[in-house]
């Protein structure tokens, strides 16, 4: 499937609209371990709102660059070592700072929302409000069925009639004009 859906602009402030926003903001792994690569210019660090890890990864590839053109050549080794080994420090890492960033984001975009007024009492997903009559109601109800004689739908005209009964219709209206006819004669 495509992701051009990702693009569109719904506009207002409803449910799609903060979603798109939303994935729009979310940080990616795939995006994070591409930029890993470069390691030495630390940029995964930059994605991932970690400044500051960012710059030391640039200034301690630069120190072990300068070390080794300088003729330090051991301790160009150590610190490019240890670039290394917080670049594989960082292929776990990539992952917790991931999830935590989008974490905040969803959390962020539902206290954006606008707020909705919650029912009166409302304390999940029901109420004990009127409980007892619908336990009651409940009660009368066997396998899914309506008790007799409380259908609405048989005790009311909300609704069409069905064939069946416009054909019992018809034949009654039939019978009572011909007896209408027979006694007027």
């Amino acid at each position: 499937m495509s992701d051009a859906w990702k693009n569109l602009n719904l506009e207002g402030d409803g449910l799609q609209a903060a979603n798109l926003k939303l994935v729009q903001q979310m940080k990616k792994r795939r995006q994070a371990y591409i930029l890993l690569a470069f390691f030495p210019m630390g940029w995964h660090r930059d994605y991932l709102d970690d400044i500051r890890g960012g710059w030391l990864y640039r200034i301690a590839s630069v120190a072990a660059v300068a070390s080794f053109l300088v003729g330090y050549a051991w301790p160009a080794l150590a610190l490019a070592a240890v670039v290394i080994g917080f670049a594989l420090y960082d292929i776990r890492w990539i992952e917790d700072r991931v999830a935590a960033i989008n974490k905040a984001l969803r959390i962020q975009s539902f206290k954006t929302k606008p707020a909705t007024q919650m029912p009166k009492d409302f304390r999940g997903r029901y109420t004990d409000e009127g409980l007892d009559d619908y336990l009651k109601l409940k009660e009368e109800e066997r396998g899914g069925h309506v008790a007799p004689g409380k259908d609405p739908a048989l005790n009311s005209r909300s609704r069409a009639p069905s064939f069946a009964e416009q054909e019992a219709m018809l034949n009654a209206l039939t019978k009572s004009k011909a007896k209408s006819d027979s006694s007027s004669n």
